[in-house]
């Protein structure tokens, strides 16, 4: 809000509050709009295979594009302040979303069915070790099992997390749908409705309360991984797990039992 208030102040400044001004550059964000969308009928008709009607709209979706090349070389202003305008909210989104990536970023969890719900309360209380995995198969989580049992005493049953995010990731807070199973001794924990996998196994470390967490760590570039974190949710999920609940724990009571976090390599 804050931005937009200071976009409008400024462009008011420079126009000089004139709505004559200002009418190339509203002229230019109406052309640029309608052109768009000229577009996405077009290929809408185009992908429904209704090819006389997909033509139509390509000629005047042309027609559009034009008269919004003329009018930026014509009156360049409003290229001016739409560029200006983008590029002031991509940097203050990309600030705001780097700053507050380590946060929880959960607005609620339910059970998706009376099953799960039933289940759900024999994993909280230092009951279980969580195991977040990506691959979903039976062999895969009895080999990860193995491997840890090979490698720590454990006596206690592991609960596997696989975590479904959304195809729109753009929001910031999303509620998510637990499901919870047996596989044997061990527990598999389906979570759907992420936005971000890094922040979701953190909420569901506080909900659960485990023993310990086992994290993989990834063998590729950090930084890159860094960008898929901010832009997918995804990433370096091991390390930002750990962010994320260093940050959380910092406004929670210090007597309280934290699990023990261990980072794996893949």
């Amino acid at each position: 809000m804050l931005v937009l208030f200071v976009i409008n102040v400024v462009v008011t400044l420079v126009f000089r509050a004139s709505v004559e001004a200002q009418s190339g550059a509203y002229a230019t964000g109406v052309l640029v709009l309608i052109l768009s969308a000229a577009l996405a009928v077009t290929l809408a008709l185009w992908r429904e295979e209704r090819r006389p009607a997909s033509v139509y709209f390509g000629a005047m979706t042309l027609v559009f594009a034009y008269t919004l090349v003329d009018n930026c070389v014509e009156r360049p202003d409003g290229v001016i302040i739409g560029s200006a305008f983008i590029l002031l909210v991509l940097v203050v989104s990309t600030v705001s979303r780097s700053v507050r990536a380590t946060e929880i970023r959960v607005s609620e969890a339910d059970f998706v069915d009376q099953a799960s719900a039933e289940l759900g309360p024999s994993l909280v209380g230092k009951k279980v070790h969580m195991v977040p995995m990506k691959a979903r198969s039976p062999e895969a989580r009895a080999g990860k099992g193995a491997e840890i049992r090979r490698y720590y005493r454990i006596d206690e049953p592991l609960a596997f997390v696989h975590v479904n995010l959304l195809d729109n990731r753009s929001e910031f807070l999303a509620p998510l749908g637990v499901d919870v199973r047996r596989e044997g001794r061990e527990y598999v924990i389906e979570v759907h409705g992420a936005i971000a996998i890094a922040n979701t196994i953190a909420y569901l470390s506080e909900m659960v309360d485990p023993i310990s967490i086992f994290l993989s760590l990834t063998r590729e570039d950090l930084t890159r991984q860094a960008f898929r974190f901010l832009l997918f949710g995804e990433g370096e999920t091991g390390l930002l797990v750990y962010a994320i609940l260093l940050r959380y724990w910092e406004w929670t009571p210090e007597d309280d039992v934290r699990p023990r976090i261990h980072l794996l390599s893949d």
